[in-house]
Formats: C-alpha cells, structure tokens, sequence
C-alpha cells in the first residue's frame, strides 16, 4: 500500500504541475490573442477553469497526505500522546466520512451531467465534476493510511 499511494503523490505532484503550466500557456494565448490581435478566443477561459478544479481537487489531497493543511493544534498539542492519537484518529474518520458523503454527491452530479456539454470546449460537464469524487477516493485512501499510521504511533 506504501507504494501505491507513493506512486499516486507522485502522479498528483506531476498532474498538478503539468495543469498550473497549461494553465499559464493558456492564458498567455488568450493574452496574445486578444490584445495583439484582437481576436479574443472563446475556449481558454473555459479550459483553464477546468484544469485550476483538478489541480485544487488533486493538490489539496496531495497536501492532507503530507499533513501540509493548515490546522489548530492549541488544544490537541496539550493532550496526552494516547490522546492526541485518538483525537487525530477520530478526525480522520469524520474527514472520510465527510468525503464519503462528498463522493456520492459528486458522483450523482456527475451522473446527472454526462449529457451536457460545456459551452466552448464542448465536452461533457461531467469532466470537470469528476474531479470531485475522483479527489474524494484519493482522500480517503490518504486518510485511512494516515490512520494505520497513527494507530501504530508513527508519523507519515
């Protein structure tokens, strides 16, 4: 499992990089075609919101796997060591609950907009849904290794 989920940061670092480049290339061509040759393209703005859902969805999952999430530690940094695991160990169960919940949610949106296309890319609306119970997987096998983790009393 170890692998797997090394292997997966991996491809997220590198899908989130790869979108935030696309992302620069392609304002950079909306920039150039509408102020130099004042023919403004109508697909950029659309594709670049896309790739910036996936990157936020993907990235963000990347960030809880390394614990780079902002959080409050002023009352679970005073517990006990037996405490704050459980304390952390029970917030992770509530966060895969959360996403589990978010998961179905996403995925029921995503049903009900596979016949949709987009405005100018003209593909399905459920392309850019998909990031959110696709990201929602990933959270969730990060915060069930974040809790064998924990429950063995070392840190990732």
């Amino acid at each position: 499992m170890r692998k797997i989920l090394r292997l997966l940061g991996w491809i997220i670092t590198r899908l989130t990089a790869a979108s935030i480049l696309l992302i620069l290339i392609i304002i950079c061509i909306q920039v150039f075609f509408r102020f130099v040759l004042n023919d403004a393209l109508p697909w950029p703005e659309e594709a670049s919101r896309f790739l910036m859902i996936w990157a936020l969805f993907l990235g963000g999952a990347y960030a809880f796997f390394e614990r780079e999430h902002a959080s409050i530690t002023f009352f679970s940094g005073r517990l006990p060591i037996w405490a704050r695991r459980t304390n952390d160990i029970f917030i992770h169960l509530v966060i895969i609950g959360f996403f589990g919940v978010l998961m179905y949610g996403g995925w029921q949106e995503m049903s009900t907009l596979k016949g949709m296309s987009t405005g100018s890319l003209r593909i399905s609306r459920a392309i850019p849904y998909a990031a959110i119970p696709i990201s929602s997987i990933v959270y969730i096998a990060f915060a069930i290794k974040i809790i064998i983790k924990d429950s063995s009393g070392r840190r990732i």
